[in-house]
């Protein structure tokens, strides 16, 4: 288990090294990857990755921060995104916060339960992970700048 969490931990430490260091905007920057935490979290069944590189060529993004937002969902946070993803979505359809299981009767109820609090979910991921990722860019940026400026240029 420690290990799991060394490499997480490596996985996180190299996601925002990574976006610190890029040339781009704060603001496009923070864009890609917020669309990668969407694609990411969104049920892409394995075609994520080429649909960020894709919608980053349309829009002219970065589509190596957008891969990078894609890290998001991995083995440690799939099930709290698929779990809570169902509970927003049953929440969404019916008002109640209740877990029906996985009966064949109740499946196609199960998938619109989970689709609807998935797009929720991954919406609002996306939106707060722009707003982070932008002003911790733009935090850096500052006090690169001010580190580089001697005391006789203030």
């Amino acid at each position: 288990m420690k290990k799991k969490r060394r490499d997480l931990k490596s996985l996180f430490k190299y996601i925002y090294l990574k976006l610190l260091r890029f040339k781009d905007s704060p603001e496009k920057i923070a864009l890609s990857f917020s669309i990668g935490v969407f694609i990411g979290i969104f049920p892409t069944f394995g075609i994520g990755g080429i649909l960020v590189i894709l919608i980053s060529y349309i829009f002219k993004l970065n589509y190596i921060a957008g891969l990078l937002g894609t890290f998001i969902m991995n083995y440690v946070t799939s099930p709290f995104f698929w779990v809570l993803s169902y509970f927003v979505g049953e929440f969404i359809v019916s008002g109640k916060l209740e877990w029906k299981g996985f009966e064949r009767s109740s499946l196609k109820g199960f998938a619109i339960s989970y689709l609807i609090g998935n797009l929720f979910v991954s919406t609002v991921f996306s939106i707060i992970s722009y707003f982070v990722v932008k002003n911790i860019i733009i935090a850096y940026r500052k006090r690169k700048k001010r580190g580089r400026q001697t005391p006789s240029s203030s």
